[in-house]
């Protein structure tokens, strides 16, 4: 299976000896179709059904062709429906039923922005995109829709690109340094001052080249060993615009060739949101990896993926092989058996039933499809068996989760005068959901996470300090799971970012920024959370204390690398819109569908007057009973035990006064305000 977290986190620099070392492989054309394989008996192969309703049909891929089967008898068979239509939207994102009966539907409004998001109709506002605008949205947890895919697919096997361009410069890299306006110019003057410089001492020692100059006088080893790096960064720069070029990401005409200027720094953007590669405009060895490999191969990757994503609603599953082989849980026939990777086996399964192998397997697919079928496409597969630790359909499983903090520092991070410290961690934070099965605790995923740490944050005299937000440890439970959550600005938020330039009409204008509060991919809980509150039990029923702290997706996924939240704890929008549809598929929840929030705030920027409304806090879960988590202490290094309460100032900054304020207790300065009533 080709998981998000497998393409966009697992990837290492190379050495430059590895590279070096390396076979330069020729640029590849296209992969060609595969011939037909060998296929067996389909036991799972149903009879084909004619004249049935969207509703009814799912395909199947029967001896290398399509086949119309019913999708009534495919459930009766035991196989799953995976729905690959344009209209698929996560568990979490559908609509509820209040307790008054099907009369009472609860819409919950965020779905219709995540399908036109995935299909490219429109942008994070619900406006309909521009023509030629393109959402790369996959990093941000909204995979694009098969049509989507289609068009790549059909376009770039129709795309003739520079037959000069050479992959092996790109592959004989680890990196290429790039530069700002001012530092590029600077660097492309050294780079030929040194040209020069090196010129003349090579004619001068009458060396064949640099090389053999660095060898007969070792005073120009170092010079000669830059400049040759540089050189070989400029020749893989060039492959890199050809390779934009055919893509379809950058025009030439409005490109300086060799610089890194604003249209080949979106356009290298554009292609690392595109393949979900975590390089933020640096080229970086995934990026050069990507960038070398044929424009089909790329699609195919981005095939998986979305399927590993639909497999896995489909199935309501969520191994996906982050817990080692050798862990293991007990099995009713007395023997251990490891924790399977249900979603890579049920993306594999999915593949096979469709007949896809190889990038041309792919690309005669979506040859066979029209823009109609994926209005009701749907998949008639067999997915491996479920662990016994699923318990008979329908039934509930026993969830708990659990945040290690790894290594923690206490300690201000500067030293008296004002110098940062250094504060390594080895063990980084990490979330890991268990199942309760014969006594045990059974791992179904562990994936990185974030917690809290010194913050800066402005106070209520107007100026910053820093502050230690930390992450509360010990029992807590989720009582609630929110789909599309928002966040609260509270008064203190700098009034700047409420504001953003949006192309209207063809026209830019200013609007009030909704990106951070959501509901969106870009809110500060991404779109998914739960409320971490403290559970007690009192002599009139159970209380709650909600001290701000969420598990929430993030669409800062560079901070899952290893920087820190203000308190909460993050993880990539696709692990979090997975787990917590998984949770809501596997215990007992109440839907309270929107809950009202009724906020409302006039503000003054920029000489104009804006309006920030909020009317939902988003769209409510509530478990039944709720789902125990624990945050552990971790490891605390340094020698401040406990964390500092309060602010101290930052170093170098000069303060109105020498009082330093309180912090304040208001519901607001929460990491995310109050539970709601």
């Amino acid at each position: 299976m080709v998981s998000l977290l497998g393409v966009v986190a697992c990837r290492g620099d190379v050495s430059d000896r590895a590279v070096a070392n390396a076979p330069a492989p020729a640029a590849r054309a296209p992969s060609p179709p595969a011939p037909r394989r060998h296929r067996g008996p389909d036991a799972d192969a149903l009879p084909p059904a004619a004249g049935l309703p969207p509703e009814r049909r799912a395909l199947q891929v029967v001896d290398g062709q399509d086949r119309i089967v019913d999708a009534d008898v495919a459930r009766a068979r035991g196989l799953t429906l995976v729905d690959l239509s344009d209209g698929w939207a996560p568990r979490i994102f559908a609509d509820g039923v209040a307790a008054g009966g099907a009369a009472a539907v609860l819409p919950n409004r965020y779905r219709a922005v995540f399908v036109g998001l995935a299909a490219n109709k429109t942008d994070g506002d619900g406006q309909p995109l521009s023509p030629g605008e393109q959402n790369y949205l996959e990093l941000y947890g909204i995979p694009p829709t098969l049509s989507v895919l289609r068009e790549r697919f059909l376009a770039d096997a129709a795309r003739a690109c520079d037959p000069t361009f050479d992959a092996s410069k790109l592959l004989a890299l680890d990196s290429i340094e790039t530069w700002g306006a001012t530092s590029e110019q600077k660097e492309l003057a050294r780079f030929h001052a040194r040209e020069q410089r090196l010129e003349a001492a090579r004619m001068k020692a009458n060396a064949p080249n640099l090389e053999a100059l660095a060898e007969m006088d070792r005073r120009f080893a170092k010079d000669v060993k830059v400049h040759l790096r540089a050189e070989a960064e400029h020749e893989a720069f060039a492959e890199i615009e050809k390779r934009l070029a055919c893509e379809g990401l950058m025009d030439p005409s409005k490109h300086a060739p060799g610089r890194y200027d604003t249209v080949m720094r979106n356009a290298v953007v554009d292609f690392q949101q595109k393949h979900t590669l975590i390089d933020q405009a640096d080229i970086k060895r995934s990026t050069l990896e990507a960038l070398a490999r044929p424009l089909l191969d790329n699609d195919f990757e981005s095939l998986q993926r979305v399927l590993a994503e639909r497999a896995a609603h489909a199935g309501g599953i969520l191994e996906d092989g982050s817990i080692p082989p050798t862990t293991t849980y007990p099995g009713s026939d007395g023997f251990r058996h490891p924790i399977p990777d249900l979603v890579g086996a049920a993306t594999t399964a999915l593949l096979a039933r469709l007949d896809i192998e190889t990038p041309g397997d792919a690309l005669a697919f979506f040859r066979r499809r029209t823009p109609s079928d994926m209005r009701w496409l749907r998949v008639a597969v067999r997915f491996p068996p479920l662990p016994e630790y699923y318990g008979p359909p329908g039934s509930t499983m026993d969830l708990s989760a659990e945040i290690d903090r790894g290594d923690v520092w206490y300690d201000f991070p500067f030293d008296a005068s004002g110098v940062r410290q250094p504060q390594p961690r080895e063990r980084y934070p990490s979330f890991t959901l268990f199942v309760k099965w014969r006594g045990e605790r059974v791992p179904l995923v562990s994936w990185r996470t974030t917690v809290g740490g010194w913050r800066s944050e402005l106070a209520s005299d107007g100026q910053e300090y820093f502050r230690y937000k930390g992450s509360d440890v010990g029992q807590h439970v989720w009582r609630h799971i929110v789909a599309a959550p928002v966040w609260i600005p509270p008064p203190s938020s700098p009034l700047g970012s409420m504001v953003k330039e949006k192309k209207v009409n063809g026209a830019f204008v200013k609007v009030t920024n909704y990106d951070e509060t959501g509901p969106g991919y870009l809110s500060a809980y991404g779109l998914a959370a739960a409320i971490h509150v403290e559970m007690h039990k009192g002599a009139s029923g159970y209380t709650y204390f909600d001290n701000g702290i969420r598990t929430h997706g993030s669409f800062d996924y560079t901070s899952l690398r290893g920087r820190f939240s203000h308190g909460c704890h993050r993880l990539y929008n696709n692990q979090a819109v997975r787990m917590f549809s998984f949770v809501l598929a596997h215990r007992r929840a109440k839907t309270l569908g929107p809950i009202a929030l009724g906020f409302r705030r006039t503000f003054w920027a920029k000489g104009e007057v804006y309006e920030m409304r909020l009317p939902s806090r988003g769209f409510y879960y509530e478990l039944e009973p709720p789902l125990p988590v624990e945050t552990l202490e971790g490891h605390v290094r340094g020698v401040r035990q406990k964390p500092f309460a309060g602010y101290l100032r930052k170093p170098g900054v000069k303060y109105s006064s020498n009082r330093v304020p309180s912090l304040s207790e208001s519901p607001e300065s929460k990491a995310g305000g109050e539970e709601p009533p």
